[in-house]
């Protein structure tokens, strides 16, 4: 199923990301994607499929740069 229209992502390709990437950072792995860069619709459902992947509870999307 495809996840973004205008990037042509799919869910499959979500979910390989969070496995092959060293980051867990929900916010760095939809940007490499390019999820949501163009008209944002799809951040919601990409979210989601980042959540099942990590099988995890829901996560902020915070810039963790900041670490004060």
């Amino acid at each position: 199923m495809y996840v973004c229209i205008c990037k042509g992502i799919t869910e499959k390709q979500v979910q390989e990301a969070v496995t092959s990437r060293s980051s867990n950072n929900p916010k760095e792995i939809l940007k490499s994607l390019g999820i949501g860069s163009d008209c944002g619709t799809c951040v919601e459902d990409a979210v989601k499929t980042l959540i099942e992947q990590q099988s995890c509870a829901p996560f902020e999307m915070k810039d963790s740069s900041n670490n004060s």
